[in-house]
């Protein structure tokens, strides 16, 4: 995705990074819970211990981001074929179906499955 993380900690905006981008913030005292959005996704929420310090990793889903990728993918293929050579039945709407029910689950029901904060393994 090409917007920005937004980090809320309590429920409020406290910074945001881009993907690939590092940030070390500041976790105020007293503070329940982290949960990163962006869009209508927001990640599960995170229980902080302000005694910890903990670093964590913000990714989205791969099955999510490859479901959207493949189901473009699918759609212009059947606008390609479409206008070159007619195929019935429309194979590659076809093919897309399990990646648009994928979609549709990720935009309804998993909303809280699309981006993913993992505590980050610690280096030995």
């Amino acid at each position: 995705m090409a917007r920005k993380f937004k980090i809320y900690i309590d429920e409020e905006v406290h910074s945001s990074i881009a993907d690939g981008e590092q940030l070390e913030i500041n976790i105020p005292p007293n503070s329940e819970e982290l949960t990163v959005k962006i869009m209508n996704y927001w990640s599960k929420p995170i229980s902080l211990n302000f005694n910890d310090s903990k670093k964590y990793v913000i990714k989205q889903n791969r099955v999510s981001t490859a479901a959207t990728y493949l189901l473009v993918f699918f759609a212009v293929l059947h606008f390609i074929t479409e206008f070159t050579k007619p195929i019935e039945p429309p194979i590659f709407l076809l093919c897309a179906i399990p990646f648009l029910l994928l979609q549709i689950y990720y935009s309804t029901f998993g909303r809280h499955n699309v981006i993913l904060v993992e505590e980050m393994m610690s280096e030995i």
